[in-house]
């Protein structure tokens, strides 16, 4: 099994590299216009451009940086990050954060990664609570945002938090890791949902309501995935109570996950509705979450078999090119539930990217 993912994860890779919008995008592009299909965002197709698909796939490749077989990616990295400053950065927003997750590392990048740092930490919006609000970039321009007023999403947790706690790790500034450790008890508190054990897609603070209340499977797994690497980057820099929660609700989760795992071995996009098609992205990085946290010990091995099945329902859906399919485009909050049910079907830098993080975990444990 370990060289197939082995050579699953080359083609992966090569694909990811070169990625280029889909075929019939224009046929996309009028459903869309039409309502038929919602999620049409030409960004999420390749890496040409600087925002949160782009990072996750830095992430994902960073993943198997001088792993057995992979090289070192960051010459990649350099060269990608030099062309996107050539071009001109997007504004400062939540997830055009996603890729200094990984650029962050890189000498050249230093004044770079703490200039927008101190976005993170003095200019970004806040909601009540001092949440960071789930700023976005404009949908067809990177010189304008989306405010999302006095909203907070699950996504920002792994675009935005994920730096602050690495940034306050490697320059040892106390304050930086208060923040990460802020927003998650935020996160948490007003996303969670204790009942069904699930993350909703996000907390609207004007109204005072989570939106549909829909359980959005791609949502929930950026808590699966980023819950473990904070406590991993993290490690003893935060007080003991902040890790029960977080690990506790990460257990918590999971523990709902393999309730809910489909026949199939991947996850409905409404996690909670089985009429909802199954998805590769979030299946994927839900499964990685899970193996990471076997890994640091957070899960007992029986968690594996649930993630056996989805490491090999993810491996059907990789195609001779290394395309892999049945992932789900861009994803707003829906005003109903019934919208998730209606998001694009697309290739995707990081439908491409989380399939590598899962592949890349899964290196890690022979028995698999």
């Amino acid at each position: 099994m370990q060289e197939v993912i082995r050579q699953e994860l080359k083609k992966i890779i090569n694909q990811l590299m070169n990625l280029k919008r889909p075929d019939n995008e224009s046929e996309f592009k009028a459903l869309a216009e039409e309502g038929k299909v919602l999620g049409y965002y030409p960004r999420d197709f390749g890496m040409e451009e600087w925002d949160w698909p782009q990072g996750i796939g830095l992430y994902g490749l960073n993943k198997l940086t001088n792993q057995e077989g992979f090289g070192d990616f960051r010459e990649y990295f350099a060269n990608w990050a030099e062309e996107q400053i050539a071009r001109g950065l997007p504004l400062h927003n939540v997830n055009t954060t996603a890729p200094l997750l990984t650029l962050m590392d890189l000498p050249q990048i230093e004044k770079l990664a703490l200039e927008w740092m101190q976005w993170v930490e003095k200019d970004c919006p806040r909601t009540k609570e001092n949440g960071i609000q789930h700023v976005t970039s404009g949908d067809t321009s990177k010189s304008t945002v989306n405010l999302h007023d006095q909203e907070i999403w699950i996504d920002t947790l792994f675009m935005v938090v994920l730096f602050t706690a690495k940034m306050g790790q490697k320059y040892n500034n106390p304050a930086w890791i208060a923040e990460a450790d802020h927003q998650f008890a935020v996160h948490i508190e007003y996303i969670f949902h204790r009942e069904s054990g699930l993350f909703y897609h996000g907390y609207d603070f004007k109204n005072a309501n989570n939106f549909s209340e829909a359980h959005w499977c791609r949502g929930n797994s950026w808590y699966t995935l980023a819950a473990p690497e904070y406590l991993d980057i993290v490690r003893d820099a935060i007080p003991a109570e902040s890790r029960r929660l977080i690990g506790d609700t990460y257990k918590t989760q999971v523990d709902r996950l393999v309730q809910l795992q489909s026949a199939d071995g991947l996850w409905h996009t409404l996690l909670d509705d089985s009429d909802s098609y199954t998805e590769v992205s979030g299946s994927a990085a839900i499964a990685a979450g899970m193996l990471k946290g076997i890994r640091m010990g957070l899960l007992d091995s029986s968690y594996m078999e649930p993630c056996r099945k989805a490491v090999a329902a993810v491996l059907r859906n990789i195609s001779e090119d290394g395309t892999v399919l049945n992932v789900s485009a861009g994803t707003p909050i829906g005003k109903e539930k019934e919208d998730y049910k209606k998001i694009a079907i697309a290739p995707t830098a990081y439908g491409q990217a989380l399939t590598i993080v899962l592949l890349a975990e899964a290196l890690f444990h022979e028995g698999l």
